[in-house]
């Protein structure tokens, strides 16, 4: 951390702003509000990065680059294909695939109607939840939507915070089991407040909004929010002109995947273990059970709890004893990125759960 070595990724004149990025295993996929399509306006471009820090695209557009500007575009990645997800200025937002070469698949559709901004999303494992604000402010509400990997929407929309308020500028981080949804709640230059609320992957609200940050007077701005094996991480700026500093929060926790040191029941053996611990290229996952079952799964997961390796599946298992490798693969065979992982061994009722850290 000692050494800075930026580069550059659009190199073209005018101006490019508001950059989003995810991995998608193999690549990183940036994407950008450029001014180098036409008129004064700003529009969706896209590129590749490797992990080597080479730029593989010049940066095309990937909206219709037409109308007014694209601002604030975000993207996540969902194992195939990345969805971006963009507002129009005083317009609706939209969203496009876009493949793992960067180029878009089929055609722009419509995340909610105008006026519609500040959308942000994330991937569950199944489907993208994408948070809006909708409203001319001050009176903004903030609304969510699932969508499919192919676009279509799955449920009905999602009432978020509704009201007074002036709810705006949402994050989303998935934990495995829930999203957690955090924002900006209040008028400029009155003070804001930090909200959060955890939402089912069926479009559910669990329980009721609550204050992440605490209950003073402050100006609070622009939250993000991000997730590891224990506990939720939301951040923000807090602070007014040169006073405004950086704050944060780590009360909120996880409560899905988590480490499990193993499960004895009926005196059954039952047993998973990885090594080496962490691992750089081949790791080796032994597993023990002493039972029937009808079926037995080994699965990966990162941190997010999204499914990204296979490692074994059977059915009709006794006094089953087995070694198999994780290559730090998923299961297209692209090389994931260093991080933790959880690898999860299901048998019937029983499963056990064991952390392992894949380094680069």
């Amino acid at each position: 951390m000692d050494t800075i070595n930026s580069f550059e990724i659009c190199p073209k004149p005018l101006i490019q702003t508001y950059p989003a990025i995810t991995f998608d295993g193999q690549n990183y996929i940036v994407v950008w509000s450029d001014n180098n399509f036409g008129g004064n306006y700003y529009y969706v471009a896209a590129a590749r990065v490797t992990p080597e820090g080479t730029v593989l695209d010049t940066g095309a557009c990937i909206s219709s680059g037409t109308g007014t500007s694209e601002y604030r575009a975000k993207i996540a990645f969902d194992g195939t294909r990345c969805l971006v997800v963009w507002p129009k200025s005083s317009g609706p937002t939209y969203g496009r695939f876009i493949n793992t070469q960067c180029q878009p698949e089929g055609g722009i559709f419509t995340i909610a109607s105008a006026p519609a901004g500040g959308p942000n999303i994330a991937f569950d494992g199944t489907n993208y939840l994408v948070v809006w604000f909708s409203g001319v402010y001050p009176a903004l509400e903030l609304y969510g939507q699932l969508f499919s990997t192919q676009g279509a929407p799955v449920g009905g929309p999602i009432s978020i915070a509704l009201g007074g308020g002036c709810h705006r500028w949402a994050d989303i981080a998935f934990d495995g089991t829930k999203y957690l949804v955090v924002w900006q709640v209040g008028e400029n230059n009155v003070g804001q407040k930090i909200y959060g609320q955890f939402i089912d992957t069926d479009g559910s609200l669990l329980d009721g909004a609550f204050m992440i940050c605490d209950n003073t007077y402050q100006e609070r701005w622009w939250p993000a929010v991000a997730v590891s094996d224990s506990n939720f991480c939301t951040v923000w700026g807090q602070g007014a002109g040169s006073a405004c500093n950086i704050w944060g929060n780590l009360d909120v926790t996880v409560t899905g995947i988590s480490e499990e040191t193993g499960l004895t029941i009926h005196d059954t053996r039952f047993t998973l273990t990885v090594s080496p611990n962490p691992f750089t290229k081949l790791a080796t996952v032994s597993f023990d059970i002493e039972q029937s079952a009808e079926r037995m799964e080994l699965n990966v997961y990162d941190a997010s709890g999204r499914l990204v390796k296979s490692l074994y599946h059977g059915s009709g298992l006794v006094d089953r004893e087995s070694v198999v490798s994780w290559n730090g693969r998923d299961d297209h065979d692209r090389e994931l990125g260093a991080g933790v992982y959880f690898l999860r061994l299901e048998t019937g009722y029983y499963s056990t759960t064991a952390k392992v850290l894949l380094m680069r």
